[in-house]
């Protein structure tokens, strides 16, 4: 596989010898084994074997709206006035998090694809958050792909992407 990164270790023993892998995958996951040389092939292969039919598998599985629970966005923000507003101030969300909320109950509820900056901002600021430059609270967001900006200055529009509907998804069934 590309990208993997694989270190074996020899300890020999009075009787034995012992190896030890550690294989890092770019999708995130690790795999760690210590033991007998047939040992760890035998469990290298599983794991490989197991992300290799992660990967063959549609990825409309991952996508909250075909999972289980589906967070009651109508019980976690309400229209009102034209905007999109949480009903309630949690305290453990911040206000990007808030901010993804808003965004995804606005495609959710409102059926729109883009807020526009001002009226994000007014959304936040009516649901309690205090933001400070928009942009400056969403960088992080565009940076990993969450949401998508277009426009210039007043003419800003913000777009949450399917990935980011994820992530908000996530924080709301923690809500």
């Amino acid at each position: 596989m590309k990208n993997q990164e694989e270190t074996t270790q020899e300890t020999a023993g009075p009787a034995r010898q012992s190896y030890k892998l550690r294989i890092k995958h770019p999708s995130g996951a690790e795999f760690e084994a210590e033991g007998p040389a047939e040992f760890i092939l035998k469990e290298k292969e599983g794991f490989l074997s197991a992300l290799n039919s992660q990967a063959t598998q549609p990825a409309q599985t991952k996508t909250p709206e075909n999972q289980a629970e589906k967070p009651d966005w109508s019980a976690l923000a309400e229209i009102r006035n034209g905007l999109t507003i949480l009903k309630n101030k949690h305290p453990q969300l911040k206000c990007p998090e808030a901010a993804l909320i808003i965004m995804a109950a606005e495609r959710q509820l409102g059926g729109s694809q883009e807020i526009s900056a001002i009226g994000l901002s007014r959304a936040i600021k009516t649901s309690g958050y205090a933001p400070e430059r928009l942009d400056r609270v969403l960088t992080k967001a565009m940076r990993e792909g969450l949401v998508k900006a277009s426009g210039t200055k007043r003419n800003r529009y913000y777009h949450i992407t399917d990935r980011g509907l994820e992530r908000a998804w996530l924080d709301a069934r923690k809500l």
